[in-house]
This record gives C-alpha cells, structure tokens and sequence, in this order.
C-alpha cells in the first residue's frame, strides 16, 4: 500500500511536471512556427518582388572612347536604365509536367531511335515482354503544301532503328490497344546532294537567333550566354546595328535577300532570290527553322511557300506536334516531359553533327519565349548557353561562321512605351563569331569586325556578309552570275524588278565607312537612332503634341473609311513627344524643318501608338504630316478578326488600329 501511494505520488509529480512544462513547449513550438513562417514569407517576397542584380553579373566594355569621326553617333545605353527597372525581373522557369515517361529515344551520336531503359524501368513497364506495342511512323511535308502533313505507314519498333526522314512520330499500346505512350523525335538525317569541303578555306554560316531581343536585353536576361559569346567564343557585338522594319519579315527578308521587303507578292514567295538557294547550288546544307507555326515568317496571313524552301525544314515537325493530344495536354513551353527549346536546339546540333564536315547555311529563329513579353526570354540562358558550349567544344563551329542575333528587339511589352524601350526596339542583339584559324586565312575578317562594332550597320549587312562567306565556295564572279541567274528566273515581273535593285548592304568582313548615315545603311528616317540625343521632350499637353497625335488620329480614321465593321478611332491621351529641331530630308524625298515622335493612347482598343511626323509652317499654322509607318507598340489581339485575312495581309497596319464594333 506504502509502495502504490509512492508510485501516486511520483507519478502525480511527473504529470505535475509534464503540465508545467506544456506551456514552455507550446510557445517554443508557435516560436520555431513563426519564425519559419516568416523565413518563408520573406524569401519569396525578396524572390517576387525585389528585382535580382542581373548587372552584377554581365560584362560591360568601356564604351566612353568613341571615334568623333564617326557620323552616326548611337546611344549607348545600359541595360539597367533607372527608367525601364520597373519592368525588368527574373522569370519563373519552365515546368514541364511529367505525365508520360521518356520510352524511346534517338541517339544524337548516331542517329538511331531505341528505347530508353530508365524510362521503363521507371514506368514500370518491362523491357522485352510483350506487354507493350511500340511503332513508329515517318512524318512527310506534302510537295506543294506549307499547311498539311502526311504520315508514313506504322512500322514496328524492334531493336535499333534508323528513320530516313528528320521527323516521326512513336507510340505504343498495351495488351487492350490503349495508347500509354507517345512522343516525337527530330533528328537531321543527311542528305546524299550535299557535297564535302573542298579544301580547308571554305565556310558556312549559322543563324542562332532568337525573335524579338535586343542587345540590351540579351545583355539582362541571357546573362550565362552573353558572356560565353563574348568572352569564351570571342564574339563581336555589332553595337550600332539597326533594324530596318517593323516586325520579323520585313527584317528578316533583307536579310535573306539584300533588299527590302516586298508588299505587293500576290503570297507567293517561292521565286524570291534567298541566299540559302546560292549556298545549295554550292553543295551546301541548308536548314531553315522556327517554331510557333501559325506565325511562321512564309505563312503569318499568307498562303506560305509552295516548295519546301531548304533541304531540312523544321515546321513540319512543330505542325505535328501543335496538332497531337500530347502537346495540347502539355505544360506551356512543353511537348510532355521535354521544353521545346530543348528540342529546338537539339535539332539544330544534330545539322551541325551530321554536316560537320560540309558546308552549311543554317537559319533559325526561336520564337515562343521572346516574341510577346521581355522577360520571359530568360528562361532559356543556360540551355541557349549549354547548346552553344557543348558545340563549340565538340568542333561543330570550325567551319562556321556564327551570328547570335535577334531580328528587332521587343515591340509589344510595357518597356516599349518607354524612350529606352524606343531605342531598344530598333537595335536587336547582332554578335559574329569567328573560328580561331580564320585569322590565318583571312586576317582581315576579324579587324573589320572590331572596327565596324562602334559603326552604323545594318539588316542588309547581314547579307552582303553571308555573300561573303558564300564567296569561299566558289569565286565573287561566280557568285555574282548564281545571283543572275536566279533573278531571270523569276516569273512575275514586279518580283524581278523589285529584287534586281542593288542592295546598300555592306559586309561586315570589310571596312564600314565612318561617314554612313542611316539612309545610306537603308535604314528609314523614322527608325533611324543616328540622332538620339538631340531630340527635346515635349509636355503631353504642348499644342505640337497635341496637333501631331490628332493628324495620326486623321490619318487612322481615313484608313479606316470603308471598313463598315471597323469603329471610329479617337484621342485618349498623349504619352510622350519628342521634338527635333534640325531639319532632315525623308523618303518621300521633302526636306522637313522639324519632326515630332509622339507616343499616344487611342480609343476604342486602348491602342498606344507611336508616329513620326513632318513639321511645316504654313500662314503661320503649324502643320504635320505622318512620316512612315505608325506602330502599335502593344499587344491588340483578335480585334480586327472581323476582316479578312487577304486584307490584313495586305494592310498590316489595320490589325493594330481596327477595333470591329462586333467586340
């Protein structure tokens, strides 16, 4: 009895104890909460809304010690501007969703599909049985149709395999027929048509480009990749490059072509003298690709190219995955478990794997990251980095020249609407990059290249230097008389006339004169950056702002006339005017005492647009009169679907300012 009491006793202690000790437990654990709570907090409110230090990271060259005898002064502009730093951040990477295990493959050494151990081993399928029909089928890009695809017949997967065409599709059922898996591969297959190098001074070219990015931008969202260019490749940033049109096409057409974009084609475009047509006549490969297929340059508004333009053309495959429940039911950026730029550069390696000892004229344009918004380009710098590193180190740029570049910078993002984002939209990202033996064999490449950095060039440069590098296949005259040829060839009349004028494109490989000026470059007046700097800003509310942004609103609304669906355009305010005061001669040939660029708002749409325009007194009146073309600097979407496609195609400029009174 003694000995229970005790036990009671101690054990009504120790509870004693126990409860004493709840409250010293209780807070300790609300603390540790807490803290962890706020540990949290306080990390993803620095990671979502203190801006990272990107500049601490890219590599600036002193650009103070500028040549004063050159005449197209440039800015120079840092890419962390005070004024644009509100719009610049980090973006969210990409996160594919695995819903479908990775089951085959192909082999970029060799080129043959098999399957892939791990991923059955992870899904729990077993290698060898008989559980699982696996087949694959060739994916065909029909002779005359840009829009349509032909699939081979299903061919069993049995050990390895080796597709003959770049595309195909892979699927596999189980024992009740059901799919549980599918996928599509592309790999460059070679083409027996292309020829070997000759000898060991001829080259050929690579575009890596990516749409819509600027220097500066590149410069703050493909930081890794930035400086690998130009530190570890020994790349030359074009620092006065300019674009010479709106968006991609009237770009990028120069740049293929040496003259500028054509507006009246009828959509056709197969007869137009591209460059990758001379390279082919050489025995060169030839590759053209973007993503994105429904804004592919032949085929945005247009009837697309009849003939498939290269030997290798990647919009097959992005029309095969864009029509496939896999990539419908994938994660933005994702074809299943895979980012497609991954895919993207994947395939562009194996061309340059496969093509490794011939020459090459690869054009490629990256699109879904970069076109709409300018940060989201980012989430692509260490891939874009490491496709370039494991190239470059595994000899696939020895023969070739590269051009890192974008055709214009971004045209849509809040960023435009400020004066650095001006500037930004008209200088895109444009860096060549040289073999290290290059200097051997032609040592003059490489100092005009650092000469002509701090010089104005342009789009139409980028083809008088591909010409360039097509001249080490064969001869200038030789070259010449391929271009002849080819533009007694083409059928339609206005065609052949538009592209036997002289391109004013100058190679980047030869001296840049220091007195070029942006007509000279054929570079418009509007678009022109020789004269930043000496422009002064005008209140919104000034008479001159005021008077240039109703003239637009004048010209808008005369565009419009005969358009029933299309509503009435009025003023909703003035954003931004700039006033120049020095007199300067136009395209329409008349000599202007001053210009105004304003930046304005305009109702039904909340459409921001920026102008240029003529300034004449006249009976002491000011008059304006619009310059060029007019841009909208935002995204506008579906509202002018209620015209037609030939319309818009025709008139560009009606997607961006007609508002159908239907929305």
């Amino acid at each position: 009895m003694r000995g229970r009491m005790t036990a009671n006793k101690k054990h009504k202690k120790a509870h004693g104890n126990q409860q004493a000790k709840e409250p010293y437990y209780t807070i300790r654990y609300l603390f540790i909460f807490v803290t962890t709570l706020a540990s949290v907090t306080v990390y993803h409110i620095h990671k979502e809304l203190v801006r990272p230090k990107l500049e601490h990271l890219v590599v600036y060259e002193n650009l103070t010690d500028r040549d004063p005898r050159v005449t197209c002064q440039f800015p120079i502009l840092n890419p962390f501007h005070p004024s644009i730093l509100k719009y610049v951040f980090v973006p969210k990477p990409i996160r594919c969703m695995d819903r479908s295990y990775r089951l085959t493959y192909i082999d970029m050494n060799t080129g043959l599909l098999q399957f892939n151990d791990t991923g059955f081993e992870e899904s729990g399928y077993s290698l060898g049985s008989n559980t699982l029909y696996c087949f694959y089928q060739e994916i065909f890009r029909p002779i005359d149709d840009d829009f349509r695809l032909e699939y081979g017949p299903k061919i069993p997967i049995v050990g390895l395999h080796e597709p003959q065409t770049d595309f195909i599709y892979v699927a596999c059922t189980n024992f009740l027929g059901l799919t549980v898996y599918h996928n599509f591969h592309a790999y460059a297959r070679r083409r027996p048509e292309v020829r070997k190098f000759k000898d060991d001074m001829e080259l050929g070219v690579a575009v890596i480009g990516i749409d819509s990015i600027s220097r500066l931008n590149f410069m703050r969202q493909m930081v890794n990749s930035y400086h690998f260019i130009t530190e570890e490749m020994d790349g030359d940033v074009m620092y006065g490059f300019t674009k010479v049109g709106e968006n991609t096409f009237p770009n990028v057409i120069p740049m293929l072509t040496g003259r500028s974009f054509l507006t009246e084609h009828n959509n056709k475009f197969d007869d137009w003298p591209y460059i990758w047509k001379d390279f082919s006549k050489e025995g060169a490969a030839t590759l053209y690709a973007e993503d994105q297929p429904e804004f592919n340059m032949f085929d945005y508004l247009a009837n697309g190219i009849t003939l498939q333009p290269t030997l290798h053309y990647m919009r097959t495959y992005w029309l095969a995955v864009e029509q496939s429940m896999l990539y419908k039911m994938s994660s933005p950026g994702c074809l299943g478990p895979t980012p497609k730029h991954l895919i993207y550069f994947d395939y562009l390696k194996s061309f340059l794997k496969v093509y490794q000892d011939s020459p090459v004229f690869l054009f490629s344009l990256f699109n879904e990251v970069s076109h709409d918004f300018v940060n989201t380009v980012g989430v692509i710098d260490l891939d874009y980095m490491q496709f370039l590193k494991s190239s470059f180190r595994e000899g696939l740029f020895n023969r070739t020249v590269i051009f890192v570049l974008g055709d214009h910078g971004n045209r849509m993002d809040f960023i435009r609407r400020t004066k650095v984002g001006t500037i930004e939209d008209r200088m895109p990202m444009v860096t060549v990059i040289l073999p290290d033996w290059i200097i051997a064999k032609y040592p003059s490449w490489k100092e005009s290249l650092r000469e002509n950095r701090m010089r104005l060039t342009s789009t139409f440069d980028i083809y008088a230097t591909f010409r360039h590098v097509l001249s080490t296949l064969n001869n200038r005259k030789k070259s010449t008389d391929i271009e002849k040829q080819m533009l007694n060839n083409i059928q339609d009349e206005n065609v052949k006339h538009h592209f036997s004028a002289a391109s004013t494109g100058l190679s980047l490989f030869e001296p840049v004169p220091l007195l070029r000026d942006c007509k000279e470059a054929g570079v418009a007046q509007w678009l022109c950056v020789c004269h930043e700097g000496q422009q002064k800003q005008l209140d919104p509310e000034h008479p001159y702002s005021i008077g240039a942004s109703n003239e637009v609103i004048r010209y808008f609304n005369e565009l419009l006339d005969g358009f029933e669906n299309c509503a009435e355009i009025k003023l909703a305010l003035v954003e931004h005017a700039y006033l120049y005061e020095a007199s300067q001669k136009y395209d329409d040939g008349k000599v202007y005492e001053k210009s105004i660029q304003i930046t304005f708002k305009a109702t039904p749409g909340d459409g921001y647009f920026e102008a240029t325009l003529g300034m004449e007194t006249k009976n002491g009146c000011q008059t304006f009169k619009v310059i060029g073309e007019v841009f909208r600097i935002n995204e506008y979407g579906h509202q002018a679907d209620c015209l037609s496609r030939p319309v818009l195609a025709k008139m560009p400029i009606l997607k961006g300012i007609c508002y159908c009174d239907s929305l």
